[in-house]
This record gives C-alpha cells, sequence and structure tokens, in this order.
C-alpha cells in the first residue's frame, strides 16, 4: 500500500520565472509528485510537494542538475 506524504524544503527559488520553470520540471519529469507549490514570498522559498512514490536522492539530484538547489526540512504523512 502506498502512502501519501509530504516533503518540504527549502529552495534556491527566488523569482516568478524560477518557480514558473520548476513547476514545468515537476510537472513535465516528475509524474509521481501529485501536487506542488513553492512559496517565493517566504525568505526560505519553501517548496512542498505531495507524492506517493518520489525517491528524496532523484528528486534532489535531479533539481540539482537543473541549477536548483534544496535542502530537506521536513516530511510527513497524510492520514
Amino acid at each position: 500500500m502506498k502512502v501519501r506524504q509530504v516533503m518540504i524544503f527549502k529552495s534556491s527559488v527566488k523569482t516568478k520565472d524560477k518557480k514558473n520553470f520548476l513547476m514545468q520540471l515537476v510537472k513535465t519529469h516528475l509524474p509521481q509528485v501529485q501536487d506542488a507549490t513553492v512559496d517565493i514570498d517566504d525568505e526560505d522559498a519553501i517548496f512542498r510537494f505531495e507524492t506517493e512514490e518520489c525517491c528524496f536522492d532523484y528528486l534532489t539530484n535531479f533539481l540539482r542538475s537543473y541549477g536548483i538547489q534544496v535542502d530537506f526540512l521536513d516530511r510527513f504523512v497524510m492520514a
């Protein structure tokens, strides 16, 4: 049984263009991510997404290959 989880990262995304780029990457290349948001108004540019099967290492390495740095902050399971 798959468990839906929310993962939260601090990100290097600071502009609307970079946010749009990240959202397009997620939509195009990470179909296992069901919902994603980036809060560019937040000091830490919080990147939050929901998934049932996303590998943490794959995600961070994939984003870094496109120049987007992410630092893991928290993870929780949705009831």
